[in-house]
């Protein structure tokens, strides 16, 4: 392990990991006065980035009080926060007390690129991370994708739960050009569509509800 200094983050809730394009000026970007830096393999990398999880106490407490943030009025430190890479990629990590991640940054491209040659000249360093079986559900979208995804899972949920089903089977009708019988069926097919993609047609309807619910707030 060794320290990194003077790097931006961008910590987000653990589902919705932005990459540097998708950072947005109203975002809390810390300015990290310096943080320990792990280098790991691919895959405990790929567990660390995609699922949920734990880590074991020995490592929290060889984190413990190690990471520095330049605030407005003074340097504040963080319990339990520090850098993994694995000599491609790297990605910030803050984790509670009983080892479990919080908020994850990845980095800017530069000192991303940086950082992982550093940690490609350090040794691997085992990390006892146990996942959970749910992969963390955003992990495949952008920013965007995910606000579009959101709100049409609840335009077609409220759709079914108030009984709108005129509007239910518009939306299944504009994405998948067909009619269907059974209103659960319409719904589960609509959500399921979502699951792991954001596709034109999604883009389209979404675009056409947000017209449609402005005119109606007019």
């Amino acid at each position: 392990m060794i320290y990194i200094y003077d790097i931006l983050l961008n910590f987000c809730d653990c589902e919705v990991v932005y990459d540097f394009y998708e950072w947005q000026p109203n975002d809390t970007i810390e300015n990290i006065k310096r943080i320990k830096l792990i280098h790991v393999e691919r895959e405990t990398f790929d567990h660390l980035l995609c699922y949920d999880g734990t880590i074991d106490c020995e490592f929290l407490l060889k984190i413990y009080r190690t990471c520095e943030v330049y605030t407005s009025k003074k340097v504040k430190i963080m319990d339990y926060c520090c850098l993994f890479s694995d000599g491609e990629r790297a990605l910030a990590i803050e984790f509670n007390q009983e080892g479990k991640p919080i908020y994850k940054s990845k980095l800017l491209i530069d000192e991303e690129e940086e950082i992982a040659v550093l940690a490609s000249n350090l040794e691997f360093y085992t990390l006892d991370y146990q996942i959970k079986d749910k992969v963390l559900e955003n992990r495949f979208f952008t920013r965007n994708e995910i606000l579009i995804r959101k709100y049409l899972m609840k335009e077609v949920e409220d759709s079914y739960r108030k009984k709108n089903y005129g509007k239910l089977c518009f939306l299944y009708e504009e994405y998948f050009d067909k009619q269907s019988t059974s209103y659960k069926q319409m719904e589960k097919d609509l959500l399921d569509s979502m699951q792991t993609t954001i596709d034109q047609k999604h883009i389209g309807m979404y675009q056409l509800l947000k017209l449609t619910n402005k005119k109606k707030q007019v």
